[in-house]
């Protein structure tokens, strides 16, 4: 039977009607109750140049906002911690990563030995992505540990 002893969970924050990473985080942390795992939070800053217009800012600004992004995220991550998990807050971690987000999150599963990625289907990314967001299907063919997609349920009544 699978049990996993740590749970990853990216977020990108975003709540869209429910198929975006705050159902996966609800999802990671049914998990981590039901088996007793680990569960780590984990917010990817993208250092993508073309997304962002700092082209204008010297060196010295850009690590003062990047600085405030981490800060910023990483309240956020605590929010949610303490929204969906504040039971089990001993057993949950709290991660902020720079750089690409899949590679990033696989960095981050490799490194702290995850048994299990919980994600989203689609997040904040681009709109016109069909199926799996790119982040999503980089992590699912590239993952060494299982992954399970969240992804918006139609409650038909």
């Amino acid at each position: 039977m699978f049990n996993p002893k740590k749970i990853l969970v990216p977020t990108d924050f975003s709540e869209c009607g429910g198929s975006c990473s705050m159902m996966a985080v609800q999802k990671a942390v049914s998990l981590s109750k039901q088996f007793g795992s680990e569960i780590i939070f984990l917010h990817v800053i993208s250092e993508d140049p073309y997304r962002k217009p700092l082209f204008f800012l010297n060196d010295e600004k850009i690590t003062e906002i990047l600085n405030k992004m981490k800060e910023s995220s990483f309240l956020q991550l605590e929010q949610i911690v303490d929204n969906y998990a504040s039971d089990i807050k001993d057993r949950c971690k709290v991660v902020i990563r720079n750089g690409k987000p899949a590679n990033e999150i696989l960095e981050e599963a490799d490194e702290s030995d995850v048994d299990l990625i919980v994600i989203a289907t689609r997040g904040l990314g681009n709109i016109h992505t069909t199926l799996f967001g790119s982040t999503t299907d980089n992590v699912i063919r590239h993952a060494k540990c299982s992954v399970l997609v969240s992804r918006k349920t139609n409650n038909k009544n």
